[in-house]
């Protein structure tokens, strides 16, 4: 199936075999920009939907095609109640437990679905464009594509952290914001996870057309770190005089400098038009799998038909089988392809091929 935000305020629900219509859900404020974002549950039963300026996050229940749940976010701050909150992004866990928001004046929010409760409530200093969820088992993080040109990666409350202080903050600046007041063409316009591998790699698109897959581990590192430090720290408060400050020198010096955030590939689209959205999947390559094994099958097919055909003497077929048995075949490593597309029309999407 595929969704569709209208500027009427109305959500269409397709069919992609034949591009019937499903449902048409009507929920947003049509007078003042319809729908600004949706993101679709992981089970694909629901979605979440954001409109442009009526403050409205609503959630639909895609099985029954009706209206679920609506919450009405406060008015924007500084306009004394006369202007709605817009909400830029939505973006769903790949456990389908979270789910976060982001709207125009900066301000990230991620609740837990089943409680309501509010895992990370904070406002940036500039706007973010599109947010994304990453991680693994150690922790779960917000990236998120501001407009100043800035990439922050933000601690989300685990469910099962019992121990986490209320209202903590914790949070990295993967890339610092562009000095000056004006981003430029090196505006983060678009942010998505690719699913899979370490769970930290994100593709990233700015206003210069220059399309990023990043690798933002680094980034998730130095908060856990932190946090693991400051453990040992409340934990170690009567310890000896000197020999934690000599201790955490010499690991300095021992241990290589963190990157937050490591580009591992880029690409400028055609010769620099702005991107306005992107689409990031990720797929095995040929050479797994099933067509693995079926490559290896033909291959011993081709060798009994020529055993059976071929009229040379057993010296020659001697020598044949030493030399097939020194010339090994290269171990076959898998691979992970990433495709990057952009809505840019007559541009032609690029694919990377990764190490899994």
């Amino acid at each position: 199936h595929a969704l569709v935000g209208m500027s009427s305020g109305k959500i269409v629900l397709y069919k992609k075999r034949d591009w019937s219509v499903q449902h048409v859900l009507s929920g947003h404020d049509g007078e003042h920009g319809g729908v600004n974002c949706l993101a679709v549950h992981p089970t694909g039963k629901m979605a979440l939907s954001g409109g442009r300026s009526d403050g409205k996050i609503i959630l639909w229940d895609l099985m029954k095609g009706r209206l679920a749940f609506v919450h009405k976010l406060p008015p924007a701050p500084g306009s004394r109640g006369r202007r709605k909150a817009t909400l830029t992004d939505l973006a769903w866990s790949a456990d389908g437990q979270r789910y976060a928001f982001a709207t125009d004046v900066g301000k990230i929010t991620a609740r837990d679905v089943n409680t309501g409760e509010d895992l990370l409530d904070v406002m940036l200093p500039s706007r973010a464009n599109q947010i994304s969820f990453i991680g693994g088992p150690e922790g779960l993080f917000l990236a998120a594509a501001c407009d100043d040109g800035s990439l922050p990666v933000l601690a989300v409350g685990s469910l099962s952290d019992e121990n986490e202080e209320a209202g903590a903050r914790r949070a990295v600046m993967a890339i610092e914001p562009v000095d000056g007041p004006v981003a430029g063409d090196a505006r983060f316009k678009c942010l998505k996870s690719v699913e899979g591998g370490s769970g930290f790699l994100v593709v990233t698109a700015n206003s210069g057309g220059v399309v990023s897959l990043i690798d933002l581990e680094g980034a998730a590192r130095m908060i856990l770190s932190d946090d693991e430090d400051k453990a040992e720290g409340e934990g170690g408060q009567t310890g000896g005089g000197g020999s934690s400050d000599e201790d955490g020198d010499s690991s300095d010096e021992d241990g290589e400098e963190d990157i937050a955030a490591e580009f591992l590939e880029s690409v400028r689209i055609g010769s620099g038009a702005r991107i306005t959205n992107l689409a990031v999947w990720s797929a095995a390559s040929e050479g797994d799998g099933i067509i693995d094994g079926a490559y290896d099958m033909l291959e011993t097919a081709d060798v009994l038909d020529e055993e059976k055909g071929s009229d040379v003497e057993d010296d020659d077929l001697s020598v044949q089988e030493e030399d097939e048995s020194v010339e090994e075949e290269p171990a076959k490593k898998k691979k992970q392809k990433i495709e990057l597309t952009s809505r840019i029309s007559g541009e032609k999407s690029r694919e990377i091929e990764m190490d899994a």
